[in-house]
């Protein structure tokens, strides 16, 4: 018995000692990622740009100097060009030179890993490496503008108010002390009371590039993005290209850099064999109370992981490296990267087939011979891995054969990464709407993607297992195979839409001139949003046209086509393309159909299942349409900001990610728009 109970107390010590590693370590490893991007465009002479781009970066990391930080510049290709490659590194302040320069060569090895674009950055728990093919080190933009990220622990305090009342002065009083340290770096410690059990650590940190105001204004700045995060969150960090803020209730830095704490010494001898020898007849009693709770508490946890789980993947969040790999629905769905990246030539400029704003798509071809579309999300973006991780569960988990397959994702360091087939047509758009190509679908092939889209938009709504909005349907997210038959693709803007709910406030997110009115404006999302897409879908297929051919152009097409159709001159939408190939009732009904899904009563859009009947059964009556939605952007956009074709909220942290359609497209269309609303 005595040999028993040694061995359950040995157990519990063992669990006990692994927890405490886990959670209460000294510090963070210096090496993590925390977040990092790659520029989005590339180098003409990728090979002279690669050399140059080494040589700046490996005198970066050799001649780092003793108070942490180092800059470096190369001219590409020689004295005679123009073009010059500019670095920087920076090491946190509490960083030893040897730690600091391990830290900054992992940074170089893993930024480089496949990224030979004009720019980019890393930035690890331990330093932060940056390049660019200009001189950044006199910006002084305004901070808020500059790409940022923040994250938030899921974990609240047990005491949210007092936690917030102490962290609320101990972030002030930890930024302001970077601001005024020469080294623009200081650490801080806000003592838990009596009452309490959370001691909380902050650190603060700008880059060395900027003048003393801009980081002022830049720690700020993230004091108030992380404010954002829910009351009590248990830690929280910013990172920008200027600036770093955190805190968490443990030390993850070393704590050598802090001031002890006014009253406190360190104990005396005697008072640390006394505290050692009651610890441990604690630790034996304690032992025994954590191994019977252990049992309870696993129990728990792993309900409470896979309810996590399903409620990361419901709302697109994200968690880190691992929760990504946990939260894939199906394991064999997990590819290699070495594969993915020896399959697209090391995603060679040549092999790209598109780029959004959210990462770039690359035609591959596996060991066998299987031709595959590779999706590479931007790195280290928060927006890239809510968008992998929605679109890997949710594609795995649907089939039909109107929605683009999944073969496979990839996870691994800061890459993420979407295996499809490849569908030789490319998408929608890149026929209907080019003038040299649009001739290649008849009236009747036209007819068929029109009813493809249907059914897998029906089936998404009504007879999948889990119920689901996509969010962007237009012609760019419409994949087309060998005989253009059609295949909705990109799913990373979908939602997971529960059976007892009739809608959802939610977050805008989806293109301009295909959001529904009650959606664009007000954020409840029903199937009627899908439906009202849909219906702009149909009327630009059979037109040839954009809904909005320019940002000048703010006459819709859905507009100008219910004017046409007062006037008992509807057809004269129709593409001249397709002249003598349809009747004039077929045609009338065809324009019908896209009035009824964009009429501006929600109630009043038909479900996608009748939208299916009206097109496969002539019998089937049509009502009258009433008159369809427009969203003024005079109104609607003075809240947005434009910025690369993309709307964003210029108050919501940017976030850089691949752009819904471009599994098969060229380059980013301007109309691809994700809406962000204030």
């Amino acid at each position: 018995m005595a040999m028993e109970m040694k061995q359950l107390i040995m157990t519990v010590l063992v669990i006990v000692g692994v927890c405490t590693l886990t959670h209460f370590a000294a510090a963070d490893s210096e090496t993590t990622t925390v977040w990092s991007s790659c520029g989005s465009r590339e180098y003409r002479n990728v090979s002279a740009f690669k050399l140059t781009l080494n040589k700046v970066l490996e005198s970066l990391v050799r001649n780092v100097n003793p108070s942490g930080f180092n800059t470096s510049s190369a001219v590409v290709g020689g004295v005679n060009s123009n073009s010059t490659v500019y670095g920087f590194v920076q090491c946190r302040g509490d960083l030893d030179s040897s730690d600091c320069k391990q830290c900054a060569s992992t940074a170089k090895a893993k930024l480089v890993q496949g990224c030979y674009n004009t720019s980019g950055f890393i930035q690890l728990n331990g330093c932060f490496l940056r390049y660019d093919n200009r001189s950044f080190y006199t910006d002084i933009a305004s901070i808020p503008t500059t790409t940022v990220n923040v994250l938030c622990n899921s974990r609240n305090s047990s005491q949210p108010q007092q936690l917030t009342k102490y962290l609320t002065a101990l972030l002030s009083n930890t930024t302001a002390k970077a601001a005024d340290s020469p080294k623009f770096f200081a650490a801080d410690l806000a003592v838990a009371p009596s009452n309490s059990t959370e001691n909380i650590y902050s650190l603060a940190q700008c880059w060395r590039y900027l003048p003393r105001t801009s980081c002022d204004s830049c720690l700020t700045f993230a004091i108030e993005k992380i404010s954002s995060c829910q009351s009590g969150a248990l830690g929280a960090q910013f990172g920008s290209q200027n600036c770093y803020l955190r805190y968490e209730v443990y030390k993850f830095f070393n704590a050598s850099v802090l001031s002890p704490p006014p009253g406190k010494s360190p104990p005396s001898s005697s008072e640390g064999k006394t505290a050692g020898v009651l610890g441990i007849s604690l630790s034996v009693v304690a032992a025994t109370l954590v191994l019977i709770a252990a049992i309870g508490f696993w129990k728990w946890n792993f309900s409470s992981c896979l309810k996590r789980r399903e409620e990361i993947y419901r709302t697109g969040g994200d968690e880190g490296d691992s929760i990504l790999t946990l939260t894939i629905a199906n394991p064999e769905l997990i590819f290699k990267y070495d594969i993915l990246r020896e399959a697209t030539s090391n995603f060679k400029a040549e092999n790209k087939l598109g780029e959004g704003g959210f990462g770039s798509v690359f035609k591959g071809v596996l060991p066998g011979g299987k031709e595959i579309a590779v999706k590479r999300l931007f790195m280290g973006t928060r927006q890239a891995d809510a968008e992998f991780l929605n679109e890997a569960n949710l594609i795995s988990r649907v089939q039909h054969r109107n929605l683009v397959k999944l073969l496979g994702c990839s996870v691994e360091g800061s890459e993420r990464l979407l295996v499809y087939e490849y569908l030789q047509n490319s998408s929608l758009d890149k026929i209907i709407f080019d003038a040299t190509k649009r001739h290649l679908l008849d009236w009747k092939g036209r007819y068929e993607i029109i009813v493809g889209t249907a059914r897998g938009l029906a089936y998404l709504h009504e007879e999948s297992a889990i119920r689901v909005i996509h969010r962007d349907i237009k012609p760019s997210n419409i994949l087309l195979d060998d005989k253009h038959r059609p295949k909705i693709a990109d799913f990373g803007l979908a939602k997971f839409f529960a059976e007892d709910k009739s809608h959802l406030s939610t977050r805008i997110a989806g293109t301009l001139g295909y959001m529904a009115p009650e959606y664009a404006l007000r954020g409840q999302l029903t199937e009627k949003a899908d439906v009202f897409s849909f219906g702009v879908l149909v009327l630009e297929i059979i037109s040839g046209k954009k809904n909005q051919s320019s940002a000048e152009d703010m006459e819709f097409l859905i507009e100008g086509t219910w004017r046409l159709y007062e006037a008992d001159r509807a057809l004269e939408i129709m593409d001249p393309a397709l002249e003598g190939s349809y009747s004039s009732e077929d045609g009338i009904r065809k324009i019908k159909i896209g009035l009824l899904c964009t009429q501006a009563a929600a109630a009043l859009r038909p479900s996608m299942s009748q939208v299916v009947l009206m097109l496969t059964s002539e019998r089937e009556n049509l009502p009258s349409p009433t008159g369809p939605a427009f969203v003024d952007l005079n109104a609607a956009g003075a809240a947005y900001q434009i910025r690369h074709g993309r709307v964003i909220d210029p108050d919501s942290a940017a976030t850089s990610s691949a752009t819904p359609s471009d599994v098969h497209s060229g380059a980013a269309d301007p109309s691809s728009s994700i809406l962000e609303p204030r």
